[in-house]
């Protein structure tokens, strides 16, 4: 609730468009419009992105982080800032700077950040800005933050600077405020129940038997490439020793599986060639269920089977043997999937970079010990740091709050040509017009159910920077004029308020009357529009019976007995010539029809009769195109890039010609045209004239 002598000034008000805004000058006017209700704010909700201020200074008014500021959080920012000042001279100035006489020194928050400042600043009165700025950036350059994000950097040993390193070597860290990433005390914790894990794991590799032979690695450290080998042969020599089992049931079964080949095989396709063969078994299979290495092999597996026998059968068995059987197979399997099933069970992936010895070292308490110091004694950092960006805040709050309620409480600026409102992304130049008012498109399609149902005709236009490699939407209404040669794919420039220049396309139309000639017309074009789409119509068809007679005739010409060569045959021709006779016969006939209508009728009668007719649509039209065109409301605009707005917006004269503008050749411009134009105009008078004075004869 705003504190009782908020309610002792006097308020204004001022009218813009169609409805009235606070008048918010100074300071005074600030700390009084909290007392106002909110329903007589301008906005009351909008989202941060759509204001071009400082991106700090939006973050501490989003104080709930929903990406959007409400009037409440607007409300609690001017109560603490005024809380905090007892001279509020900085507001009125716009000013950035705190000086520490204007601190209200009975406020709890106000002796800490006095101190503060005099640290800063010990030989002057006023900080800046940019000074605060600078003390919290080397604050948080320090490599430890205020939140326990230790950089390796904090380390005072080479040994824990190391140990640093390689856990952010392998586990991702936490984000530090210079930009980099850092470890935290559950960085510490994962990597020690990871590395804890991948050591029990790696432990399994000294399991032996009673003869000393490892469980796990049978081949030493030759195991894994020959596991490679084994997992790469197994699926075939289980399908080959499968095919062995059918053969001793059927005999028969052989002819079938081998050689296995398909019957629609394309033998001039190598690659469907050399895929059928990798796809048929290793060999021809037997009732004797032996596989021989050194003959009837398939040629797409045998260097496949060479190397499974000289790196997994020879070393594993001692075997020099050609040939191998299931109980071989068997005992092979035994001995090579207990790797496999210790490899699947590989814990801590993201450790594997280091070595077993590595990890043995890095696991020591008393390295985790140390880095959790250093997170411990951050507390100091992290205490100057919240008052430092406390001190940040009241310095944004002092610039740059009055303006920020010029662009929510009150939109002043909006309506004034020579000022650009907070919200305001630039002019756009396309088709001959400067389009002034534009704002920010987050999301297209959400953007478009937004203005469902507005009388506005608004174009959203993709802005895209080269250079910049950026692009973006921007909302852009038409307020006066006409839609010209305004349509989607319409290339223009678009003038950002920081000075840069976009390429810019029109994407989507809100199409809506502009103004109220257009309005008026309106009907009219959907007549001429319906009677062009008629009359095409009649064209087509009637195309279409003429392309039909003609190839019906040449038809006729060309399966027509042959006749004498002193006589061609005529009647084709004759069929034409009778056909266009009636069409030109058939217009005639039109003509005669018209003529004797218009003649029978009276000059006045006829142009009183056109008079009304044009007077019946144009009448209620106006009426309906002046109606649709006083409910333009810019809070339609706005809405639908998620604004909450309060206030009726709606486009006066004035307005309509300032947002959107046809500039004016300079003053002392001299303006050529060919003579023939006035020829033309010359010839269309005197046309003119002669029908009138037929119609009055």
């Amino acid at each position: 609730m705003p504190p009782p002598d908020l309610y002792l000034h006097t308020m204004n008000f001022k009218r813009y468009g169609t409805s009235y805004h606070p008048v918010l000058r100074n300071a005074e006017d600030l700390k009084a419009s909290l007392a106002l209700d909110e329903s007589l704010w301008v906005a009351t909700s909008a989202p941060i992105h759509a204001f071009r201020m400082d991106n700090d200074f939006l973050k501490y008014l989003d104080s709930d982080l929903d990406l959007r500021v409400k009037c409440g959080e607007l409300e609690d920012a001017v109560l603490w800032m005024f809380d905090l000042l007892q001279d509020p001279s900085g507001v009125n100035a716009a000013s950035t700077s705190l000086n520490q006489d204007h601190l209200n020194p009975g406020h709890p928050e106000a002796k800490s950040l006095l101190d503060l400042l005099k640290q800063i600043s010990p030989e002057k009165k006023e900080v800046t800005l940019q000074e605060i700025r600078q003390w919290r950036k080397r604050l948080e350059d320090k490599p430890v933050s205020e939140n326990g994000v230790v950089l390796p950097d904090a380390a005072k040993s080479d040994t824990l600077k190391l140990f640093l390193s390689d856990v952010l070597s392998v586990l991702e860290g936490a984000n530090h405020p210079s930009g980099k990433k850092g470890a935290t005390r559950e960085v510490l914790d994962r990597f020690q129940a990871l590395s804890s894990s991948r050591l029990d794991w790696l432990g399994r590799l000294d399991e032996s038997d009673d003869l000393g032979r490892s469980l796990i690695q049978p081949l030493g450290a030759d195991t894994a490439e020959a596991y490679a080998v084994y997992q790469n042969v197994k699926p075939a020599i289980e399908h080959y020793f499968r095919l062995c089992d059918a053969v001793d049931l059927d005999p028969e079964s052989k002819n079938r599986s081998w050689p296995g080949l398909p019957a629609d095989l394309n033998w001039e396709n190598a690659e469907a060639v050399d895929q059928a063969l990798r796809n048929s078994p290793l060999a021809a299979p037997n009732q004797e269920r032996i596989l021989k290495f050194n003959k009837e092999l398939n040629p797409a597996w045998a260097r496949d089977l060479h190397d499974f026998r000289q790196k997994v059968i020879i070393p594993l068995l001692d075997k020099t043997d050609e040939v191998m059987n299931p109980q071989i197979w068997s005992d092979i399997c035994g001995k090579m999937d207990g790797y496999g099933k210790w490899q699947a069970e590989e814990p801590g992936k993201e450790l594997a970079p280091l070595s077993k010895e590595r990890l043995l070292e890095m696991n020591q308490t008393e390295l985790r010990n140390q880095v959790l110091e250093l997170i411990d004694h951050q507390k100091e950092s992290a205490i100057d740091l919240k008052e430092i960006r406390r001190a940040e805040k009241l310095a944004l709050y002092q610039g740059l709050l009055l303006e920020f309620a010029n662009n929510f409480i009150a939109f002043p600026h909006l309506y004034n040509p020579k000022r650009r409102a907070g919200f305001e992304m630039g002019s756009l130049i396309m088709d001959g017009r400067r389009f002034n008012l534009s704002v920010q498109v987050p999301d297209r399609a959400a953007y478009l159910k937004g203005i469902e149902g507005g009388t506005m005709f608004i174009m959203i236009v993709e802005l895209t920077h080269t250079q910049r490699k950026e692009k973006f939407d921007i909302a852009v209404p038409a307020t006066s004029g006409q839609q010209g040669n305004l349509k989607v794919g319409k290339h223009g420039v678009f003038q950002h308020v920081d000075g840069s220049q976009w390429f810019a396309t029109v994407v989507h139309i809100a199409d809506n009357p502009i103004s109220i000639g257009e309005a008026m017309l309106e009907p009219f074009k959907r007549l001429g529009k319906a009677v062009t789409q008629k009359v095409e119509s009649i064209t087509q068809s009637a195309e279409k019976k003429l392309e039909l007679s003609g190839g019906e005739a040449v038809t006729q010409i060309q399966t027509a007995p042959a006749a004498p060569s002193a006589a061609p045959a005529p009647a084709p021709s004759g069929n034409m010539l009778a056909g266009g006779g009636i069409a030109i016969a058939a217009l005639g006939s039109s003509f005669a029809f018209i003529t004797k209508i218009f003649a029978e009728l009276q000059p006045v009668g006829v142009l009183k009769g056109l008079a009304a007719a044009v007077l019946a649509v144009l009448i209620p039209s106006s009426i309906v195109a002046w109606l649709r065109l006083s409910k333009r409301d810019l809070s339609v605009l706005l809405e639908g890039a998620g604004w909450a707005i309060n206030s009726r917006m709606r486009l006066n004269a004035t307005q309509c010609r300032s947002f959107t503008t046809k500039p004016e050749f300079p003053e002392g411009s001299k303006l050529y045209r060919d003579r023939e134009w006035w020829l033309w105009r010359a010839l269309w008078a005197v046309a003119l004239a002669w029908l009138i004075q037929q119609f009055w004869k």
